[in-house]
């Protein structure tokens, strides 16, 4: 046994000094995690957020100890906190017009919270606005699946649909975010220009009315409006 001991204190290293990298305290934390000395990680943990509160794989390593720990709430605290770092890098990095270090920064936020819709829903308008409709979609589909009654999800998702000419799909994501949200605007404008394609005008009609009750200012209604009377 005594020998046994001596092998486990040889094998495991020693907690880096006060002037240690972050970098260096961030490998000890998560090798002493592997190795299941989950009090030593700790400390190494939160001696790196002491010096960067939102230092991600810190907050993140912390999640995953307490999850270990049956310990949800600081579990979920700490997860919460590391999706909120990188969702917020992303923004920042789009804000800046820097798409590649945006969608790796959103993957992350994706990556750790899936169940979350907005991470999804940026990155999918990022996708959009590079041309890769088909990807969006799919990033689209994913926010809805997290959260079915999020309107903003279900309008975006029937937008792209529109744009790749899946009619059906996007009229149905249209009247999902109505039924979500009695005042989504842009929902009842897509299912106006749907109906106006179609020359079903009095449906246009009647959708572009309906945006109009929620912005009588909305200059899309008012086109649309102007132009389905026209051909009644």
């Amino acid at each position: 046994m005594a020998l046994m001991l001596a092998l486990v204190a040889c094998g495991s290293t020693p907690e880096p000094a006060a002037d240690a990298t972050t970098g260096q305290l961030l490998d000890w934390a998560t090798e002493q995690a592997a190795e299941g000395a989950l009090g030593e990680a700790t400390t190494g943990y939160r001696r790196v957020l002491q010096r960067d509160s939102l230092e991600a794989t810190a907050l993140l390593g912390l999640a995953q100890i307490y999850k270990l720990q049956e310990r949800d709430g600081p579990a979920d605290l700490y997860r919460r906190r590391a999706f909120h770092v990188h969702y917020a890098e992303g923004l920042a990095w789009a804000a800046k017009d820097v798409p590649d270090s945006a969608l790796m920064a959103l993957e992350n936020a994706a990556r750790i919270m899936p169940l979350h819709p907005l991470a999804h829903l940026r990155l999918g308008e990022l996708k959009m606005a590079a041309g890769q409709t088909a990807s969006a979609i799919e990033n689209f589909e994913r926010a809805v699946e997290a959260n079915p009654r999020f309107a903003e999800s279900l309008i975006t998702l029937g937008q792209a649909y529109a744009a790749s000419d899946r009619l059906t799909d996007a009229t149905a994501a249209f009247e999902r975010a109505i039924d979500a949200n009695i005042n989504a605007l842009e929902a009842y404008l897509g299912l106006g220009r749907i109906f106006d394609g179609q020359q079903e005008w009095a449906a246009a009609a009647d959708h572009f009315s309906k945006a109009l009750l929620i912005n009588p200012q909305s200059e899309p209604a008012l086109r649309g409006l102007d132009r389905a009377r026209a051909h009644l």
